[in-house]
């Protein structure tokens, strides 16, 4: 198995799979297969040092979701920003056609938590800036 390919055993869940304590960043998507897709990022000098994700969807949704999180690992912002579904089926190497969405609700939702925590820092900064007023 590559450093990329992710343990596509459905009674295995991957080590990146779970919650996340005080996250940076979070975002909850509900895709439109009815799957719900999770991400908490943990952000330190504008990079991501840890990330995890849960969904409550297949084996193409786990397998998905763990991509986009090691993708997304040590990337900076910017860069976790630009992720696409593309990017997550190269990296897996495909999933099926029926399964192909799986990989775009991860990187979506991956996407939002890096939004969520941009939005966090700005409302952060005006108020320390209305504070300094």
């Amino acid at each position: 198995m590559s450093e990329n390919q992710v343990n596509a055993d459905p009674l295995k869940l991957p080590s990146n799979f779970g919650m996340l304590e005080d996250p940076d960043g979070h975002a909850r998507i509900t895709g439109p297969c009815g799957d719900t897709m999770e991400y908490w990022l943990w952000i330190k000098e504008n990079r991501i040092t840890k990330v995890s994700f849960t969904t409550d969807g297949c084996g193409s949704s786990i397998v998905s979701g763990s991509m986009a999180a090691q993708l997304a690992e040590g990337k900076n912002l910017k860069e976790a920003s630009q992720l696409q579904q593309e990017d997550v089926l190269k990296a897996l190497g495909g999933l099926p056609e029926a399964s192909r969405h799986c990989a775009l609700l991860a990187a979506n939702t991956l996407k939002a938590a890096v939004a969520n925590f941009n939005d966090r820092m700005k409302k952060e900064s005006d108020i320390n800036a209305e504070i300094e007023i």
